[in-house]
Formats: C-alpha cells, sequence, structure tokens
C-alpha cells in the first residue's frame, strides 16, 4: 500500500497536506475530479507540507501531550465587524476605487467600478444584521478586490477566515 496525500488549495497554508489515504494505487477515481493526489512518504501526516521536493512533517506530539486545538473562526460578521476587518487604507483604496470616473476607463473597468462599490455599499446599509463570509457572493465580492488589486490575496484569506470563535 502507498501513501497518496491531498493538499488545501488556497492562502498561505498551500503545500500543506489536508488528508492522507492509503491505497495501492492513485485513488484519484474515488474522489471529486477536482482533488488532486500525490504519493507521499509513509510518515506523511495531515499538516505535512511539500515544497516540490522536500517534505517536511509536524513533531509528534510528546507522549501525553496533547495538540492544541486548531483556532475556531466565525463566518457570520456585524456588517461594523466585516467592515473592520478591511484597514483604513483598504477602504479607502476601495471607495476611490468605486467613485473614480475617469474618462479613459473602457466599459469593463466602469462595470468594474460600479460592481465594487455595489459591493462595498451593501455593508453599510443599515438593514443589514449579518455578513455571512459561508456565503459564495460574499466570497466572490472579496475575490473581485484581489482581480482589481484593492486586497491582497493574503488579505482575502484572512478576511475570508472570518473572526475567532469566543
Amino acid at each position: 500500500m502507498k501513501t497518496w496525500a491531498r493538499f488545501t488549495e488556497t492562502g498561505a497554508s498551500k503545500g500543506t497536506v489536508a488528508e492522507t489515504f492509503t491505497f495501492a494505487e492513485n485513488p484519484a477515481a474515488l474522489f471529486p475530479p477536482e482533488w488532486v493526489w500525490v504519493e507521499a512518504p509513509a510518515e506523511t501526516v495531515q499538516g505535512s507540507t511539500f515544497g516540490g521536493k522536500v517534505w517536511k512533517h509536524p513533531a509528534p506530539a510528546s507522549e501525553g501531550e496533547t495538540p492544541a486545538p486548531e483556532p475556531t473562526y466565525r463566518l457570520k460578521l456585524t456588517p461594523s465587524e466585516f467592515r473592520n476587518a478591511f484597514s483604513a487604507f483598504e477602504e479607502v483604496a476601495i471607495s476611490d476605487f468605486a467613485a473614480a470616473r475617469p474618462g479613459d476607463d473602457d466599459a469593463s473597468l466602469t462595470t468594474l467600478r460600479k460592481v465594487v462599490g455595489v459591493f462595498f455599499d451593501r455593508v453599510r446599509d443599515r438593514h443589514l444584521t449579518e455578513v455571512d463570509l459561508g456565503d459564495p457572493r460574499n466570497i466572490a465580492g472579496l475575490d473581485l478586490l484581489v482581480s482589481v488589486e484593492l486586497l491582497t490575496k493574503d488579505r482575502r484569506d484572512a478576511i475570508a477566515r472570518g473572526l475567532p470563535a469566543s
């Protein structure tokens, strides 16, 4: 039997093993087609990393030592909590981008400016009671901010993670 590893797909943890599977051959046919499996050393566990050439494995917990639990995050935020996830500089850049009306914009850039404005104006609506980061529309809005270079991918991932659960 061989050990196979599937990696997380986004953010700073890219290249981190999400799970392992022991099987005689590549198990790709047993899982959704977007899951990519890589043959891995037998000692590979969830949390191991692979940089393309070198595998790194987390140190095993000492006997009697319990590993620290992974932090949990809330995905449902108040509009204020969501807005506060952005730095003041990011919020100004977003507002400026949405408000700019330079004469040399092509139609697609004009549309992008309007969509960014609509996305951010929604979280200012006084009737809104929560922003659900599990809602694909909100993630698409964050992805749009990355595509127009108003957020970095790392900042998008940090905001999309939500807030630590208390």
